[in-house]
């Protein structure tokens, strides 16, 4: 029976997000229990496969005829390898715990049955990614993960800049999946199978060339949208209009590091090319760097540790734990959020490390492990970044400038929030919030304790890229005390912002770029459009069709009057013309 669990892993979200839209709609408080407790069985499910799966080897169970076209052809199976089960107990580990801390965060929200079943929609859809065997059951859930996210970013439709975000996510998101699309054709054409086990074999037999660095190129175009990267990354600080569970959930475990495990199932043929593995790293290495930039001029704590997700780092290692610091920082932030009464201005707090003391710990708890500080979690994963980039003193240097920014923003943020005084109302009267809040937080906080220590590669399946050496710590810790110095003396008793540098603040322009590169002429040529279409189309052609039969109309309607004596000369009139025009010819 083990053999069938992981659909039955896949399928328990599913079904809890389909019984929630038809049956239990009405019912929030076994809306919430339904979703819950079905996360929580994927959850169990996937530890069971974690520890007890390994004689499943690579596959599960016979893969399931889906799309035969000529001589194409794609099964629909699911992966048993180390690497999918420790990502699916992952996934869903954090997702589970996301659900704990919704139930106390959206408590009195009337529309908690739709955000469960659309969490639960995200799970399965992020569930799918992680266990799919070939790279079009992989696209089909990616779409879904784009999906599901939308509605959670849009969740409150109330706020017309929800929507707007979720917009902007949902748009530019398909901008990278258009590359991923020809990337997928491109690897099937040149490999003649798009099926992960199939892939590096294939691989080896080619010969490298042009067509496979565009491949990967294109296939990383799907990284690109997915795990915000530049120049695709806009979408990422407009999703924190979300309710944070959902921001915890996009940055810490599920859509950002989508297009991360994508690259390691794909490595194969990303390896076949040197150009496009240092596009790869420069674009990574890049995007350590500009988040960090842009956090040291935002406000909203959200958006801080929205800028914060760009200096993760691309490998898995990384990203496993990663995801217990990152989901522990979000979860803090929606914790103040929450006992702010919905403030998120950091310069509207202050004091919240007397009214909030075990929020205050577990954010600088997460901080430290998000700097690389021993022994934290963040620092094991950090230390192999450093170890790998030791070759290349361009992709160093940028790894290390990200790491003094990210101390430098984090520091600022804990400082102008939980030190000083209250600057207002509201973080006068800032509390922490029930179990349901404060018990993930817990957990969190201890799996960013000792995950370092945990044997993740083992179950990952993967290598560790360098061995702990003493100068990665030296510099690691280094690094960090040199963001946090100019940050304390700057911010620790603060009432403003000391540095205003609009370039940062308004992130580059980037926004603003686009805006006038891209949507604004697509603006201009959709009202020429409309104005053809209603000039021309509806008015000359469909209005002025309609005038002339009027008309025409009209005119016969003369001729129509009702009176025998007026048919009579008519049909008279008729003759002799006919009989002139017969004479003519004769």
């Amino acid at each position: 029976m083990i053999a069938y669990a992981p659909y039955l892993i896949l399928l328990l979200p599913l079904l809890a997000a389909v019984s929630i839209r038809l049956f239990l709609y009405p019912f929030p408080r076994i809306s919430v229990s339904v979703s819950t407790l079905a996360c929580l069985g994927s959850f169990m499910g996937s530890m069971a496969l974690l520890f007890w799966g390994s004689s499943l080897g690579q596959g599960i169970v016979p893969a399931l005829p889906w799309i035969e076209w000529g001589g194409f052809r794609a099964n629909f199976g699911i992966l048993g390898d180390p690497l999918a089960r420790g990502m699916a107990a992952l996934v869903s580990g954090v997702a589970f715990l996301v659900h704990l801390y919704s139930i106390g965060y959206l408590e009195k929200d009337p529309c908690r049955s739709r955000f469960f079943a659309e969490l639960s929609l995200f799970v399965f859809s992020m569930l799918g990614i992680v266990l799919a065997d070939n790279l079009i059951s992989m696209f089909i859930f990616w779409e879904l993960v784009g999906l599901s996210s939308y509605l959670l970013i849009g969740f409150w439709v109330e706020r017309p800049a929800a929507g707007a975000a979720a917009n902007k996510a949902f748009l530019v998101n398909r901008i990278g999946d258009f590359g991923f699309i020809l990337g997928i054709l491109g690897a099937w054409a040149l490999f003649g199978s798009v099926t992960f086990a199939d892939l590096p074999g294939r691989a080896a037999a080619s010969s490298p060339g042009w067509a496979v660095t565009a491949v990967g190129l294109g296939l990383f175009c799907g990284c690109l949208g997915k795990s915000a990267q530049f120049p695709l990354h806009v979408w990422l600080p407009d999703s924190m209009e979300g309710p944070t569970p959902v921001s915890s959930l996009l940055h810490a475990a599920t859509m950002v590091v989508a297009g991360v495990y994508m690259l390691v199932r794909v490595l194969p043929i990303l390896e076949m090319s040197q150009a496009t593995m240092m596009t790869i790293a420069w674009i990574g290495g890049w995007m350590t760097l500009l988040p960090a930039l842009l956090a040291c001029q935002q406000n909203d704590i959200k958006r801080i540790l929205a800028y914060s997700t760009g200096v993760a780092g691309p490998a898995m290692y990384h990203l496993t734990t990663h995801a217990f610091f990152k989901c522990l920082l979000f979860l803090a932030a929606g914790s103040v959020i929450h006992g702010c009464h919905d403030e998120q201005d950091i310069w509207k707090m202050g004091g919240l490390g007397k009214r909030m003391p075990f929020t205050a710990f577990v954010t600088i708890l997460g901080t430290l492990a998000l700097c690389g500080i021993p022994p934290l979690s963040g620092f094991w994963s950090k230390d192999a970044i450093f170890a790998a980039t030791a070759h290349h003193p361009g992709l160093a240097a940028v790894s290390m400038g990200a790491g003094f920014f990210t101390s430098f923003f984090m520091l600022r943020m804990i400082l102008v929030a939980f030190g000083g005084e209250p600057k207002n109302d509201a973080a006068r009267h800032a509390h922490e919030g029930s179990i349901f809040l404060t018990a993930p937080m817990a957990l969190l906080a201890v799996l960013t304790l000792v995950g370092g220590l945990l044997p993740v590669e083992s179950y990952l399946h993967f290598q560790h890229p360098e061995a702990h050496e003493t100068w990665t710590l030296w510099i690691s810790l280094l690094v960090a005390l040199a963001g946090f110095v100019p940050a304390y003396f700057l911010y620790r008793q603060a009432t403003k912002d000391p540095i205003s540098i609009p370039v940062l603040r308004e992130k580059f322009y980037v926004d603003e770029i686009y805006q006038r590169v891209f949507v604004s002429p697509q603006d201009a040529f959709a009202r020429l459009t409309d104005a053809f279409e209603g000039w021309v189309v509806r008015g000359f052609l469909v209005r002025g069709s309609g005038v002339v039969a009027r008309a025409s109309g009209q005119g016969l309607r003369l001729v129509q009057c009702g009176q025998v004596q007026i048919y009579a000369a008519v049909f008279i009139l008729g003759v002799f013309l006919l009989l002139g025009w017969l004479w003519r010819q004769g």
